[in-house]
Parts: C-alpha cells; structure tokens; sequence
C-alpha cells in the first residue's frame, strides 16, 4: 500500500512539473512572438489572456502526456532494476 501511495505522489509531481513546464513555454513562444511583432511592426501585443487561452487548449494535454510518461518510464526501470537485483 506504501509503495502505492509513493507511485501516486510521484505521478501527481511528475504532472504538476510538467504542467508547469509547458505554461513556461507558452509564456516564452507568446513573449517571442509579441517580440517579433513589436519589432516588424511596432507594438508588443503581448497578453496573459492570450497565454493561458493557449495553455488551457493544448498546452495541460503536452504536460498530463509528458508527466504519465515520464512516470511509466521511471516504473517500468525500477520494476526492471528489482527483477535483476532478485536474481
């Protein structure tokens, strides 16, 4: 039941980490393209709107993904490091 409990905790971190991963990337791309616009044109069109409306339509999917990959990696590796350590 112990390890269990560990499992869920490390996977609710491994997502929280990676959700907030893919929102610093979504602030990063949408400073870069305000940038870019700010030079070609003039204005910095930059808005956290914009931010979180691009994070809450596909950037929360990248990071769940990413984060309950991650985790089946590090389980798999660890059941793989048990079975030769039995042996």
């Amino acid at each position: 039941m112990a390890m269990l409990k560990n499992s869920l905790i490390r996977l609710s971190k491994l997502i929280l980490c990676c959700l907030a991963l893919f929102l610093v990337a979504d602030v990063a791309s949408e400073l870069l393209a305000s940038l870019i616009i700010y030079f070609k044109k003039g204005f910095f069109p930059f808005s956290w709107q914009d931010v979180f409306l691009s994070f809450f339509e596909s950037g929360y999917v990248g990071g769940l993904i990413l984060g309950v990959g991650i985790w089946i990696k590090v389980t798999l590796e660890e059941r793989t490091a048990r079975k030769e350590s039995a042996k």
